[in-house]
């Protein structure tokens, strides 16, 4: 049966529209006016009255009171697919995003759960492991001269009955005195090389460093008369050391000149003042002179720099017979010709310190691995070179190391030494590594 539409509802949903429109606001149904395609409208249920039912001849009602009648739309029902897969993927979504977040939630209390106190490191503990790694390494050595030391004291003490025996009057055989002193000797020998007593150090013809363990590297100390570079990268206390070894020769009564080409006298005095070398200790027996106050001393003299440099250091020699010599430095001491600094014109140089009859201290900015015999010949015509470099341990420490590469005339000790600095003198010791790199 067929219901004439309203004029205020869509003949497709029911849905109530003005007068006027021309698209249904719930289902979109086009509203214009079709001549071609009637207008139908979609209920849900048709009531039907019984007494007009002989009316419509091609249609047999059944004896019910309503008839359901449904007419699927495809439009409508496709929407509300997609309608409902975007609902489930929204619920999905939200779903992840409470799991997500209950996740961070658990890993934000997790370490306030479980933080544990860092344990504090025992230095106690620490230094017992290395004293039994080094028990361990040098074992074999302590046993056997324990065992050498065992023997002389069982010798000594035999020595001893015996002379017991002979004041009680008792006949032996004499005791050699003779032996009984190379026996005390020897015992006495190998304790001091247990409890690591300093070697005898002469000083004749040699310049002493007065620092300790190097002047036994170096066989006694510095030849008198030698040309000595010291090699290094910048840190690696070139200037410090050098003129601690000038610092300490002028306290003993030789007294040295310090020439600085570039830094300031001022600035040197300050700094070696505070690494406890004050100048005032060397009642005026070591000199620091600088640029600026050797133009001034030299204002009427001409020449080039290396001229006027060379001229100064002669009178001054002359005039105050300094024994020790320090030149800082020779790249910059280079850099003040106004040719190339060739091989000859070094030879010229280094000839010219052997022939003041002084010891010569040179620092020099160069690496071993950078010499060059026919650019930079200053490490074979020199007769030593101390060689410094800065080592990085592995658990992100550096430390400073010297080494004495050569020393014409001298039985010197070849190996690397790991030197440091308290504030107030040098100290060196053999590194615990072993690589120098």
């Amino acid at each position: 049966m067929r219901l004439p539409p309203s004029k205020f509802e869509c003949p497709r949903c029911g849905f109530g529209v003005r007068p006027g429109d021309t698209q249904c606001g719930r289902c979109g149904e086009d509203l214009k006016p079709k001549a071609s395609q009637p207008v139908q409208v979609n209920l849900s249920s048709v009531r039907l009255d019984r007494g007009k039912g002989t009316e419509c001849s091609t249609v047999r009602i059944r004896s019910i009171e309503t008839i359901q009648v449904g007419r699927p739309d495809s439009t409508m029902q496709v929407r509300a697919d997609e309608l409902d897969k975007r609902e489930r993927e929204l619920q999905e979504r939200e779903r992840r995003l409470n799991v997500l977040s209950n996740e961070l939630e658990e890993r934000a209390k997790e370490p306030q759960e479980k933080k544990e106190p860092q344990p504090s490191v025992d230095m106690d503990e620490v230094r017992r492991r290395l004293r039994e790694e080094l028990t361990r390494h040098f074992e074999p050595e302590l046993e056997a001269l324990q065992a050498q030391l065992d023997e002389k004291e069982a010798e000594l003490q035999e020595a001893r009955l015996k002379l017991q025996m002979l004041d009680a009057g008792q006949e032996m055989e004499a005791v050699d005195e003779a032996e009984l002193a190379r026996i005390t000797e020897d015992i006495f020998r190998e304790l001091r090389s247990q409890v690591g007593a300093p070697l005898k150090v002469e000083d004749t013809g040699v310049l002493r460093t007065h620092i300790t363990r190097l002047d036994e590297v170096l066989g006694g100390g510095i030849p008198h008369g030698h040309v000595v570079l010291f090699n290094g990268p910048p840190g690696t206390m070139k200037s410090t050391l050098t003129y601690t070894i000038l610092h300490r020769a002028a306290i003993n009564g030789t007294p040295g000149l310090y020439l600085s080409v570039e830094q300031s006298r001022r600035s040197i005095i300050r700094q070696m003042g505070r690494m406890g070398m004050p100048e005032a200790d060397t009642n005026g027996k070591l000199r620091v002179m600088d640029m600026r106050e050797l133009r001034q001393e030299m204002a009427e003299h001409e020449g080039n720099w290396r001229e006027l440099i060379m001229d100064f250091v002669h009178r001054e020699q002359q005039a105050t017979g300094f024994k020790v010599f320090v030149l800082d430095s020779l790249e910059s001491f280079k850099a003040l010709t106004e040719h190339c600094f060739s091989r000859q014109d070094l030879k010229d140089l280094f000839d010219w310190f052997k022939s003041l009859d002084i010891t010569v201290l040179v620092i020099s900015e160069n690496i071993s691995d950078e010499y060059d015999e026919g650019d930079q010949g200053e490490a074979y015509l020199s007769d030593g070179i101390m060689e410094m470099l800065m080592r990085e341990m592995t658990d992100s420490r550096v430390q400073r190391w010297v080494r004495c590469v050569k020393m014409r005339g001298a039985n010197v000790d070849n190996r690397y030494y790991s030197m440091f600095h308290d504030g107030k003198e040098f100290n060196m010791a053999l590194p615990l590594a072993n690589q120098p790199f």
